[in-house]
């Protein structure tokens, strides 16, 4: 993870100190008592794919939040729904942080942020632009909601240093996908109904434990982990489903030791 990240930061290096022409990719940041908030993007589609990020800066002493925020807080809320010629993948967040704080289980960021965001490109000769309503959460003594909306037109001729070297350290920040030594074997309802129990194998070290599931479904209280060596089991307490909205999905975001993987699963 250290040696990635020291690449990473000699490719922005040599980036920034490229000479460039203007930037067409990136909005101007949008700015709040709490922090700023800015889009920006790789005009050319990667394989169908056109990848941008959601910057968000809140101010020294301020936090803002994970796709769960835990006790308190307010999730991202974001919606691409206006953008043309695109169809939105996925939003992934990096690794939040997981602790208690004077509201309760906190789940989210002291420092700035940069969600990457996957769109697919039907037409990829087509013009396309990412309409973007923002709305989220900041917090200091008092938690404020900043709203912001952005337009950003694609010119697949446009450069895109800056935004290049934005997203390779943006993903460098990314939970790792499951792997053979870091992996959710099973997960499963309780016999009850009450709680999810996922089966994990994880690398080692102190466990902690994130969970975020889809519309329709509501979680009780925190997760529990159970570990035996390399095995936990994690134990989510289940509120509700709503069976008229399917299909559900549980994201788990598992820390242990030095590193953190994150699996979307479905949830029957």
């Amino acid at each position: 993870m250290l040696l990635a990240r020291a690449v990473l930061a000699l490719i922005l290096i040599v980036a920034t100190l490229a000479p460039l022409p203007a930037r067409a990719a990136m909005t101007p940041w949008n700015t709040s008592e709490g922090g700023r908030m800015r889009l920006l993007a790789l005009s050319q589609p990667r394989n169908g794919i056109v990848r941008a990020l959601v910057q968000i800066e809140p101010k020294q002493g301020w936090k803002t939040y994970w796709r769960n925020p835990g006790t308190a807080g307010m999730a991202p809320e974001l919606d691409f729904s206006g953008s043309a010629n695109l169809k939105l993948k996925s939003i992934s967040y990096p690794v939040p942080e997981i602790g208690m704080d004077e509201a309760g289980l906190f789940i989210g960021y002291h420092h700035p942020v940069s969600l990457v965001v996957e769109f697919e490109k039907p037409d990829e000769t087509g013009p396309s632009r990412i309409d973007l309503k923002a709305l989220v959460g900041v917090c200091d003594t008092i938690c404020l909601p900043f709203a912001a909306d952005f337009t950003l037109p694609l010119d697949a001729a446009a450069p895109e240093g800056e935004e290049f070297s934005a997203l390779l350290m943006a993903e460098a920040e990314l939970p790792e996908k499951p792997s053979a030594d870091f992996a959710i074997h099973s997960l499963m309802k309780s016999a009850d109904g009450k709680s999810i129990v996922a089966d994990l194998l994880v690398p080692g070290g102190a466990v902690e434990v994130a969970a975020a599931t889809s519309r329709g479904v509501s979680l009780g209280k925190d997760p529990t982990v159970t570990l035996l060596g390399r095995k936990a089991m994690v134990t989510v307490p289940l509120k509700r489903i709503d069976r008229a909205g399917a299909p559900h999905q549980i994201t788990l975001l598992i820390k242990s030791g030095a590193r953190a993987m994150e699996a979307t699963l479905a949830l029957d």
